[in-house]
């Protein structure tokens, strides 16, 4: 995986602010892998509970799947939506995916697909870079960037990377150097 320069100079706010974005990357729904379609859909019963009303069947949870070279499988399956919104997203509480791995003990990421959790990272084309495409959001807005982004998505990092990468994200993040890296 090679890593955009840009990585190293964006800002973003210090952490999500749910009560003032109002979750708005969850619109029009997400990409996830294949592998965490599957998950999701083998533990369809945990998540019930928190999703809305109108995404209760899980047959209807994925539509589109497509090759992507970016997934760990290859494969990326769009999540359908509900209204406006990912099926997941539920308005009392976020993801519901999320909510329910809390609830029952589990890690907050257990299921919840890496690129939900890696915003405003994503992989395009084999490069790590920051989405810049969903400018109308709270924390894209040019006056709400107020830290460098992997400062911001640190715990994110560690969570989605294996070591050797999390630490020269963050490492060369640190140590301010902006050139062009491969991972």
């Amino acid at each position: 995986m090679k890593i955009d320069p840009h990585v190293f100079r964006a800002r973003f706010p210090h952490r999500c602010a749910l009560d003032r974005c109002r979750s708005r990357c969850c619109q029009g729904g997400v990409w996830a892998d294949l592998e965490e379609r599957e998950a999701i859909l083998r533990n369809a019963d945990l998540f019930l509970p928190y999703v809305r009303h109108e995404a209760k069947d899980p047959s209807l949870w994925f539509g589109e799947t497509l090759k992507d070279p970016d997934c760990p499988s290859g494969t990326a399956v769009e999540t359908n939506t509900a209204g406006d919104y990912c099926v997941f997203f539920h308005p009392g509480h976020g993801c519901s995916l999320q909510k329910a791995a809390i609830a029952l003990g589990r890690h907050e990421w257990e299921f919840k697909p890496r690129f939900c959790i890696m915003f405003p990272l994503v992989v395009t084309g084999g490069v790590l870079t920051v989405d810049e495409d969903m400018g109308e959001v709270w924390c894209l807005q040019d006056e709400n960037r107020t830290h460098p982004v992997l400062s911001a998505v640190e715990r994110e990092v560690n969570h989605l990377f294996p070591d050797e990468v999390a630490q020269k994200l963050l490492g060369e993040a640190a140590g301010g150097r902006k050139k062009t890296s491969a991972a």
